[in-house]
């Protein structure tokens, strides 16, 4: 299995239970999801998926689409990657609501580096989303 897979179309999408948003180019905020499956099969070709964020904690997988004149799809398998090469970062949403903070994990993999006698450097490779954290009611 490839840790990172580019996906070519919305329907390659699995069909798991997300967390995350989907952002609609007729809508003025991002639709959020907790813990379900959102149908990409209704999505045509208007309105389209501006971007959607999505992670699925049981097999700890993150989807990231985003339309720039045409769909990148990208689908992150993050059990395979040493946790080490992983750095949690939180972040303030927007208009996302219920929503206190946004997870996100930079991914690091070791790169030759021409400049460090091609000696192995962290280098930044990904930062991916990983679910929300959720306002409480107090």
């Amino acid at each position: 299995m490839t840790s990172i897979k580019k996906l070519s179309t919305l329907a390659d999408i699995p069909n798991l239970a997300y967390e995350g948003y989907v952002w609609l180019s007729d809508a003025n905020e991002p639709k959020v999801i907790n813990d379900e499956a959102f149908d990409f099969g209704t999505i045509g070709i208007n309105p389209f998926v501006i971007e959607a964020l999505l992670y699925n904690k049981k097999e700890n997988i993150s989807i990231h689409v985003q339309h720039t004149g045409d769909y990148q799809i990208f689908e992150y398998h993050l059990n395979d990657f040493p946790t080490g090469n992983l750095v949690e970062k939180v972040y303030l949403p927007h208009r996302l609501a219920g929503v206190q903070k946004v997870k996100f994990k930079q991914i690091w993999l070791p790169e030759q580096d021409v400049n460090c006698e091609k000696m192995d450097v962290m280098t930044l490779k990904s930062i991916v989303f990983c679910g929300f954290i959720k306002q409480t009611i107090s």
